[in-house]
């Protein structure tokens, strides 16, 4: 079985499109939330999910800012600014298949999350001091998290003993066969690793094995999508920096 891992891809549909493409035939499509939020297509990213993954989805905090379940003031003022924009252009229906995500999901021998067990929706997990404190909590052997926007493997024994995670890049495949590990496949949409080309992952659990990607697509197209939107310049600059 392959399955699909995507995370943060913030109504970039051109991101996720490549992405997609660039898979393969693959099972299944997990989502670890933020559908949307700084991207100019929301709509059509939300509507992709929902027929894609949907209920292999979890809730993100740019997801729930739209629903207005966690306050806007919690962002930085270009990231409210955005939210505000995504909110006016979904419709009843996108915002009911985000309303349905849940905070976090079990399947088989891993959990969905966006941000951490500890803080499903908010937390970024950088260390491994708070690996560890993930891992106290993690019932699963794998958990699979987003929000950072980076690539992120990490195993349980590796971030007992206080050792930096690793960042893998377009090719790496990583073996998972035993022992837990924290995993974070990177953004879709808006990559904050210095590397701009849309980033996934896929999970063979016969094989026990991860296998991290990056592909290209047109970023100027989605630059010249969001300016016309009249979306902050800041947005619009830092998807050609990879941050």
């Amino acid at each position: 079985m392959r399955i699909l891992v995507i995370a943060d891809i913030h109504g970039n549909m051109a991101a996720l499109e490549a992405v997609f493409a660039a898979a393969g035939p693959v099972d299944r499509i997990w989502c670890l939330g933020d559908v949307v939020g700084y991207g100019p297509r929301p709509r059509e990213c939300v509507e992709w999910i929902r027929e894609r993954a949907g209920p292999t989805t979890v809730l993100g905090n740019h997801d729930a800012a739209c629903l207005g379940r966690v306050p806007l003031e919690g962002f930085n003022p270009v990231a409210r600014y955005a939210l505000r924009w995504t909110m006016l252009q979904l419709a009843p229906e996108h915002r009911a298949f985000l309303e349905s995500l849940p905070e976090k999901l079990v399947l088989d021998e891993v959990t969905l999350v966006h941000g951490s067990l500890r803080a499903p929706v908010w937390e970024y997990v950088f260390t491994s001091e708070q690996a560890r404190a993930n891992f106290d909590l993690l019932r699963t052997r794998l958990c699979f998290f987003g929000h950072t926007h980076i690539p992120f493997v990490l195993s349980e024994e590796a971030a007992r003993k206080g050792e930096p995670p690793s960042r893998p890049g377009d090719g790496d495949v990583v073996t998972v066969h035993a022992g837990r590990f924290l995993v974070n496949p990177g953004s879709v949409g808006q990559p904050r690793d210095g590397d701009p080309r849309a980033a996934f992952m896929i999970w063979e659990p016969g094989r026990g094995q991860l296998t991290f990607r990056r592909v290209p697509y047109n970023i100027a197209a989605v630059q010249a999508e969001m300016a016309a939107a009249g979306l902050p310049q800041l947005l619009i600059e830092r998807l050609a920096l990879g941050y």
